[in-house]
């Protein structure tokens, strides 16, 4: 993923509890870092953590939103899958070549 520098950042409305609130206060100064850096860094570690698949929120970051009807044939189409097609097909190997 990408570290968060050189990007655009956006503002953003957050509800979160007075306790949390709180902890972010003090880290903000205990840390010399924006609230907004503290929780940027908390998801990244999260994420990494987790070993969730960064691939998907890169994909889904810029994945285009599907109206209901289209949402609704996708749906039909993955509850109609069946084991068999979920079935690995074929295998590759990727080799990366230095030169």
């Amino acid at each position: 993923m990408n570290n968060g520098k050189n990007l655009t950042k956006g503002r953003h409305n957050l509800t979160i509890s007075p306790d949390i609130w709180s902890i972010l206060s003090e880290l903000k100064k205990i840390r010399n870092q924006s609230i907004g850096e503290i929780i940027e860094d908390a998801v990244k570690k999260l994420i990494k953590d987790e070993k969730l698949n960064t691939t998907y929120f890169k994909i889904m970051r810029s994945a285009q939103f599907c109206d209901p009807k289209e949402n609704e044939e996708i749906t039909k189409i993955l509850d109609n899958l069946t084991e068999d097609d979920l079935e690995i097909s074929s295998e590759y190997e990727l080799h990366y070549k230095t030169h």
